[in-house]
């Protein structure tokens, strides 16, 4: 054996055996922030079982069949799947440099040489397969494919963020439009009833029972509540035009909507412990990947300061004639170590960037945790204060009810004026009004709860590609963007 071969065999060796020491560790799996607590500051109590299709227990097919259009035609869903479709291709880039590079090398060269006055021409011809490979000795190129998984998966949850968040939208979208609509209509029944209540005046007012006051501070009213009507239909417009872009969709100008208003809520669901959100938030679990990702790349940028070892080899046919090219070939085999001396601290600098990179993401990732935690707790305390709000408000209409039939009963017994009658029939429609908007913040904070509580129900959100056609496992069909 050559003493070549023998030193280059040694000094492979001794590489690999340095790699099993200083080789590229995993990260851990989980990380719980420090202060995290292991119970929330408010107390549903024991409750109903989580249901994952929380949508469902609102007990409208029309709201069903808007998220789960929604969910298949959204266009930041589709965004978020040409983003997964991104983040999987560059994966798949950052996991070509464990396999070898194979080359076909083709040319051909013209020499021309001049001996004692006499000139010559060779044409030369070449063709042969070439092959390079980089030996990962320190885990680079393995860190660097793990980041390129990692920012992958993240990528996924993201995806299943973004759905949560579209259901989430449709949902309180179409709570808003169906309690605007219930208000429109309770608007146009208190207007039939001051109306009404005008014309008795204009009676009264023409058998000189009332003053021209109380006939003017009545057709105030009736002014007022058909003031209150053009706002509340542009609202509806609005709302009902979201649906439709929350859906994919152009607007149209029927929509289908229950005709009862809105259902009355179920107890608090079991939102069980704070640690839960670790696993059934998909934007918390990104942010952990995305951070183990920064340490993939920081174990990469550690490992380009040290030796690279690449092999090479070729075998090329080469002869000045195509008829007789593959006669004589020649077979190259080499074996290079390169260890930088000097870069200007480019190396250095980059070690020093993905430290910071990791970090920055380590402190995203904290803030993501506490943000879930903090927003479980303003939608618990969302709903328990809004239960009591709209329990005193229901009281507070049953008093004003009381209050204005007595004021009824003294003004068409002539022991009051008008006043204390129109001071309380406003009071009353105003409560009306004020508890239909209320419920609608009941559910909305509901919605709100159980966006925060993420959950599991987007497992089942998978693509597959056939025939130009994407279709998620919901069921809905959407058209694929190649090829257009």
């Amino acid at each position: 054996m050559r003493r070549e071969t023998i030193v280059t065999i040694a000094i492979c060796g001794l590489f690999l055996l340095v790699q099993g020491c200083v080789g590229v560790k995993s990260p851990p799996e989980s990380l719980v922030p420090e202060s995290f607590p292991d119970a929330y500051l408010q107390d549903p109590g024991a409750g109903a079982p989580l249901q994952e299709r929380w949508w469902e227990s609102f007990g409208s097919d029309p709201l069903n069949l808007m998220v789960e259009t929604a969910l298949g035609s959204n266009f930041t869903i589709r965004e978020a799947f040409a983003r997964l479709d991104q983040a999987r291709a560059i994966s798949k880039e950052k996991r070509s440099p464990l396999f070898p590079s194979l080359d076909l090398q083709a040319g051909v060269s013209q020499r021309r040489t001049r001996d004692n006055g006499h000139e010559s021409t060779v044409d030369l011809f070449s063709l042969g397969p070439a092959a390079s490979y980089e030996v990962d000795l320190w885990g680079g190129v393995r860190a660097r494919a793990r980041a390129g998984e990692m920012a992958s998966r993240a990528s996924r949850l993201d995806l299943e963020t973004a759905a949560m968040t579209v259901a989430a939208e449709v949902a309180t979208t179409w709570v808003e439009l169906v309690s605007t609509l219930g208000e429109l209509d309770l608007v146009r029944k208190q207007l039939q009833i001051n109306t009404m209540l005008l014309e008795l005046l204009e009676l009264r007012f023409e058998n000189a029972l009332s003053t021209g006051l109380d006939l003017l501070q009545q057709q105030e009213v009736v002014a007022r509540a058909k003031a209150q009507m053009p706002p509340l239909e542009n609202r509806i417009s609005t709302l009902s035009n979201r649906l439709f872009l929350l859906q994919g969709r152009a607007p149209v100008k029927e929509i289908s909507l229950d005709k009862t208003g809105l259902a009355e809520l179920p107890l608090l669901p079991d939102i069980g412990i704070p640690g839960d959100l670790l696993f059934k938030r998909p934007d918390v679990r990104a942010a952990w990947l995305r951070l183990v990702a920064g340490r993939w790349d920081r174990a990469g940028a550690r490992a380009d300061r040290l030796p690279s070892l690449n092999l090479t080899g070729s075998m090329i046919y080469q002869n000045p004639g195509l008829d007789s090219l593959f006669n004589s070939w020649v077979l190259s085999l080499a074996t290079n170590l390169t260890g930088n001396l000097f870069d200007g601290g480019k190396r250095a600098a980059a070690v020093d960037r993905a430290d910071a990179v990791v970090d920055e993401r380590l402190a995203f990732y904290e803030k993501t945790v506490f943000t879930a935690l903090v927003e479980v707790e303003d939608a618990l305390s969302g709903e328990i204060h809004q239960r009591e709000w709209l329990t005193s408000l229901n009281k507070q209409l049953e008093t004003a009810r009381l209050a204005l039939k007595e004021a009824t009963n003294r003004y068409q017994k002539g022991l009051s004026d008008f006043l204390p009658l129109l001071r309380e029939q406003l009071n009353v429609q105003g409560l009306e009004r004020e508890i239909i908007k209320q419920q609608a913040q009941l559910i909305i904070a509901r919605i709100s709860l159980h966006r925060s509580l993420g959950g599991t129900w987007t497992d089942s959100l998978g693509v597959e590609e056939k025939s130009g056609t994407r279709r998620d496992t919901l069921g809905v069909k959407q058209k694929s963007g190649r090829g257009a």
